[in-house]
């Protein structure tokens, strides 16, 4: 397991929230938008010759959790992953709120 400590941050703008790791090899952005949460996975190589930036927009909080736990940053970062999913849940949670939408989970 790669030694990382999660450092999530609230920015200014829209309540955005940074959680990257300490060798700065993985950082996550996420956003609250209108329809829910917008999450910014960039993902760089130590050789620093490629990166992978993934965006995903998110309406429910079981979709989130469910593409956290298929994550393979779960493994390597537990940490970071821990965090994302706290923090991106939170978010989804007061936008949930802030729609009025009733307390219920997704059916399967």
């Amino acid at each position: 397991m790669k030694r990382a400590t999660s450092s999530a941050t609230k920015t200014d703008r829209d309540a955005a929230v940074v959680v990257k790791s300490e060798d700065g090899e993985v950082c996550f952005h996420l956003r609250p938008i209108q329809s829910g949460l917008l999450v910014q996975r960039d993902r760089r190589r130590p050789d620093g010759h490629a990166r992978l930036v993934q965006c995903v927009v998110f309406s429910s909080i079981d979709g989130f959790a469910r593409w956290c736990e298929c994550d393979s940053v779960r493994f390597e970062y537990p940490i970071i992953s821990s965090a994302v999913k706290r923090e991106g849940g939170a978010l989804l949670e007061d936008h949930r709120t802030a729609s009025g939408e009733p307390n219920r989970r997704e059916e399967h």
